[in-house]
């Protein structure tokens, strides 16, 4: 009789070491995670990951400790298929991607889009203009003149800027009691 069927399982497995990351571990370009896994966490190890290769929603890490943690796929979309149809999906997508026909239609999109916001602008431009110039906001034709009085100040006002100037450093005198 199997003591435990999950270890009888990850025995007859393939398995490959992977780093155990804040996020769990991934293999297969699919990250993983168990809550177990969690005090593992931020140790900088490696750990075996046994997978099935009949499904990759799930796989085996045998942590630090030696216990056998189930660890599932983190991407939800991901279905209950094989490693060998997730590869032949990969590649078919790697594929379709560079596909001349799907590259000029993508660099059509993106020129649309970008004609778009440059038509965006202008208009924005142009109502901004336009608001100014119905406000009566308008530039002035020359600059205005800059007045300096390169005289001091007169002799009532020192009193009232030695206040003023008291009043200002006043707060470096207080003492707070922590």
């Amino acid at each position: 009789m199997v003591r435990n069927p999950t270890e009888f399982l990850v025995t007859f497995l393939p398995s490959e070491m992977r780093r155990l990351t804040r996020t769990g571990v991934q293999i297969h370009n699919l990250q993983y995670w168990g809550d177990a896994l969690a005090q593992w966490i931020g140790q900088h190890q490696d750990v075996r990951v046994h997978y099935d290769p009949r499904d990759i929603t799930v796989v085996y890490v045998r942590s630090p400790a030696g216990v056998i943690v189930t660890a599932r796929v983190t991407t939800p979309e991901i279905k209950s298929i094989s490693l060998a149809e997730w590869g032949a999906r990969r590649n078919y997508e790697r594929a379709t991607s560079s596909d001349p026909a799907f590259m000029a239609q993508r660099d059509a999109s993106q020129k649309r889009g970008d004609q778009l916001v440059s038509q965006a602008k202008a208009s924005r431009r142009v109502r901004g203009r336009k608001a100014t110039e119905a406000a009566g906001d308008r530039w002035r034709p020359e600059a205005s003149p800059v007045t300096e009085s390169a005289t001091p100040p007169p002799a009532e006002a020192a009193p009232m800027l030695a206040a003023v100037v008291s009043q200002i450093y006043d707060v470096e005198g207080i003492d707070y009691d922590y």
